[in-house]
């Protein structure tokens, strides 16, 4: 029985006619006469012959347009972080925009060479890279597209796989071209997001058991839009109703108008739903259309391994069939062979096509954006695998950051972002940074951007301290600076090995030119033994007598010579001895006049302890010594900041002393900046102080640290912080440092303190996230235009990065520049000094004095030492 589906049928009528044109044509040239069909002939040969001109200049033109347009191809790989995600709508979306690459003017010159090739392919570590192959002109096109997706970082491909190395020509090498197994308008799978596509793709690559086995998918994709779409979609529908036999009726069947009309046997009404469902799946709410070109290449140190990633490579596309599916296009020969891409006379031609791009499939594939949906993003958090290439964190992309140019002064350099272009270093602008807090583990790069930073800044003509209690990031430092800055450089070495000659001369109680103000100076002393020894609530006393003792050698330091001024040292002589006390109470203000005669003798004996020991204990040290011990100072901070010199200066990691060391240095750093009020603005020359080991400076009683840190900035200065964990910050320093803030970067962190740095970025990206960041690299957060940027992701630089120039030597000539006085000469001074201050003060104050030698006091010293005067 014939079913109205084939009654209907238009294929024997358009025989029929045709075959009676074919008769009608030949009995009109048959009544020609001969020699006017010669004549006829004669005039067609010019017109045959421009046809021809005019069809070989199109096809030359075409073949080098292609050849072209090939050579200007270009990959990127495709880096998503481990949260990343991609809904439906957004692959659709990232699908219509790819779709626009198409040229509609003269596209079909080069078209065969301007598809879209995604690349799943493996690195040395056997990890999916998802690659993304375009012509130059649809760069930016692609670009555009890619920002549809959060969460993505595009590097160079190069970067990404290696450098290729040249492949043993006994590798075993298999090849397969995939093709639709039935018509396109079949409809394959529609995969759901979760799990992802792309996973058994992510196993398959992932399973290969030596560096020399490499597995990769190219899928290709023509868009068609506009004419060609609808062309297509054309095609789809006369493939649809060969197959079905919808004939004219094709339209009511969609809309399901032709059940109305009649009442049609089971049969054809489960052939008619069929094929309304594969229509309605491959037509519409598709998204875009695409011709595709799928290529699989195999390679591996034996055939039986390559067979076996192929193999893996065809099962994952297995669940991407339903009414149709993907198949190894070739010849088969039942029983014997297969003859597909690997066969002798189609390998070049696949070799070429795998290699350049061209678009040459061996069966017209019609895919829909759905079809593709696996294919149009990178893998995905769904994607279960763990060999998948990730860039970590979930972040925003960077802002445009300029990049960084040595030869500018108000650049500072950050880090490194990357692109489809390569990485380059980014900077962000003096006038835009105050504060910097970088956080994160030791040995993941953070002193190494502080260091290029500095060195940086103090090249192009900018002041700063550098306090690093190691020495190492001094030792880094220093070979740039040479013949270049060297004049400006003071270096204070108290690590270990350190030479007591090579110290500069720094006494906290000297006053002149560049010394700062009194009550500043006493300040920063109190303040620094505050914070290093941890005093707080509970050691009011050992503070307050720290404040008088300062105050006291301040008040007599202005009536003494400058060869006479009280050094630190002179604190325990103040304290335990009488006769010396009582020189000194006369000079003073008449409170201070009270407190020593009237309730110090009240304190017991112990009282002075805390203080004397640890005044002792940096007399006891020979490099300290000679730093503190001269009264004439080689090294003023406020001079320093004046003039915009470059202080090195390592406290040392040992402990208690040097980390008061590092205090006094900083502390009298920013009294000293407090004390430029009386400056005009516009006169506050920057000065730019890095601290390593923040924690060190930071009493977590005091709380002076985040108070001197708040206000500061309006005097000019400028500080970038670093330290391994937040969490070892006082509350206060922290709370200053994360409201006042202008950039924060972080590399690896614990849990805890990956916790406190996310909150500040209203929790994302996640703590766990921050816990697993690679080595050099940080998630940052800046200020870019005077507004802060949301997280981003940031690789790490050294100072060779930043710098391309090589290092002149390995260590500046600074001794002899900053220090006035020998070793020896310092503790010959230091053991008159009591004696020479008493004598003066007895005397009136300001005179050189002689040496007691009554019974009551013997001399300290072995007479009158003068201190060399700095080389003006």
């Amino acid at each position: 029985m014939i079913s109205k589906s084939n009654r209907s049928d238009p294929r024997p009528m358009l025989a029929i006619f045709a075959v009676a044109l074919l008769i009608a044509l030949w009995r009109s040239l048959s009544n020609l006469p001969v020699d006017q069909l010669l004549a006829s002939t004669r005039l067609l040969v010019p017109l045959a012959l421009g046809t021809l001109a005019i069809a070989s200049a199109l096809a030359t033109h075409r073949f080098l347009a292609t050849r072209r347009l090939l050579r200007s191809r270009r990959t990127i790989a495709i880096v998503p972080a481990d949260e990343f995600d991609a809904e439906p709508e957004a692959v659709l979306r990232f699908a219509a925009q790819l779709a626009a690459t198409e040229r509609r003017v003269a596209g079909w010159v080069d078209r065969r060479a301007s598809a879209i090739r995604i690349k799943l392919a493996g690195d040395a570590a056997n990890q999916l890279v998802y690659l993304v192959e375009v012509p130059e002109r649809s760069s930016q096109a692609l670009r555009t597209a890619l920002r549809t997706f959060e969460g993505i970082e595009e590097r160079p491909a190069e970067e990404v796989l290696g450098a290729a190395a040249a492949a043993p020509s006994e590798r075993a090498v298999l090849r397969t071209e995939l093709v639709l197994a039935r018509p396109s308008v079949e409809p394959l799978a529609r995969l759901v997001p979760q799990p992802d596509p792309l996973q058994p793709f992510a196993a398959a690559i992932g399973r290969g058991r030596s560096e020399e086995e490499a597995a990769s998918v190219c899928v290709d994709l023509l868009p068609a839009s506009g004419f060609r779409g609808t062309r297509l979609r054309r095609r789809l529908r006369r493939e649809a109703r060969r197959l079905h036999g919808a004939g004219s009726d094709w339209s009511a069947l969609l809309s399901g108008e032709g059940r109305r009309r009649s009442r049609p046997d089971p049969d054809e009404q489960v052939e008619r739903r069929g094929t309304v469902q594969a229509v309605d799946a491959k037509l519409r709410d598709s998204g875009e259309l695409f011709e595709a070109q799928i290529l699989l290449r195999c390679e591996a140190p034996t055939r039986g391994w390559a067979e076996a990633a192929m193999s893996g490579l065809l099962a994952a596309f297995r669940p991407m069939a339903d009414r149709n599916r993907l198949r190894a296009a070739g010849l088969p020969i039942p029983g014997l062979a297969f003859l597909g891409s690997d066969f002798p006379l189609w390998r070049r031609g696949f070799d070429q096509r795998y290699a350049t791009g061209y678009f040459k499939p061996a069966r017209k594939t019609i895919l829909t954006a759905r079809e593709l949906a696996g294919f149009l993003k990178p893998p995905t958090v769904h994607c279960g695998e763990r060999n998948v290439l990730r860039s970590g964190a979930l972040l925003s992309p960077p802002p445009e950051l300029p990049t960084f140019d040595p030869d500018r002064a108000d650049l500072i350099p950050l880090g490194r972002i990357s692109s489809e272009s390569g990485k380059r270093i980014v900077a962000v602008k003096t006038e835009d940074t105050f504060f910097t807090y970088i956080a994160g583990r030791s040995r993941y790069g953070k002193t190494e951007t502080a260091i290029a930073q500095f060195a940086h800044l103090v090249r192009a003509g900018h002041g700063g301290l550098f306090i690093d209690p190691h020495g190492d990031g001094l030792e880094r430092i220093e070979p740039y600076l040479s013949d270049v800055v060297a004049e400006r450089v003071v270096r204070i070495d108290l690590g270990p090995g350190a030479s007591p000659e090579a110290q500069p001369g720094w006494n906290l109680f000297e006053f002149g030119r560049g010394a700062g103000d009194g009550e500043a100076r006493v300040e920063a002393v109190v303040d620094a033994f505050s914070s290093a020894l941890e005093w707080g609530d509970r050691s009011t006393r050992a503070i307050n007598l720290t404040t008088q003792a300062a105050s006291a050698l301040a008040t007599i330091a202005r009536r003494l010579d400058a060869e006479l001024a009280p050094t630190i040292f002179q604190i325990p002589t103040l304290l335990s001895d009488d006769e010396w006390r009582e020189a000194v109470v006369p000079f003073l203000s008449r409170p201070e006049q009270r407190f020593w005669r009237d309730r110090f003798p009240l304190l017991a004996a112990e009282a002075i302890t805390p203080v004397t020991n640890m005044v002792d204990r940096l007399r006891a040290s020979s490099p300290i010594a000679a730093l503190l011990g001269q009264s004439r100072s080689t090294y003023r901070v406020r001079e320093a900041m004046d003039e915009g010199k470059i202080v090195l200066a390592c406290p040392g990691a040992g402990g208690t002393r040097d980390r008061l060391i590092a205090n006094l240095l900083l502390f009298d750093l920013l009294h000293a900046a407090r004390g430029r009020a009386e400056l005009a603005p516009e006169r506050r020359r920057p000065f730019w102080v890095f601290l390593d080991e923040v924690q060190s400076y930071d009493g977590a009683a005091s709380g002076n640290l985040a108070a001197l840190l708040e206000q500061s900035a309006k005097f000019g200065l400028r500080a970038v912080l670093l330290n391994q964990n937040p969490e070892r910050l006082s509350p206060a320093t922290l709370n200053a440092l994360t409201t006042n803030r202008s950039h924060l970067l972080a590399s690896t962190l614990n849990s805890h303190a990956a916790g406190l740095v996310t909150k500040e970025w209203g929790g994302q990206p996640s703590p766990k996230a921050m816990t697993r960041l690679p080595r050099f690299r940080f998630v940052a957060q800046v200020t870019h235009g005077g507004a802060l940027s949301s997280p981003f992701a940031l690789g790490g630089v050294r100072i060779e990065d930043v710098f391309e120039e090589k290092p002149s030597g390995p260590r500046l000539p600074f001794e002899g520049r900053t220090h006035s006085a020998g070793a020896g000469d310092v503790r010959a001074h230091l053991d008159g000094l009591d004696d020479r201050i008493l004598d003066a003060l007895q005397n009136g104050g300001g005179a050189q004095g002689k040496s007691r030698t009554d019974g009551r006091r013997r001399p300290r010293g072995s007479g009158q030492v003068r201190i060399a005067r700095k080389p003006e």
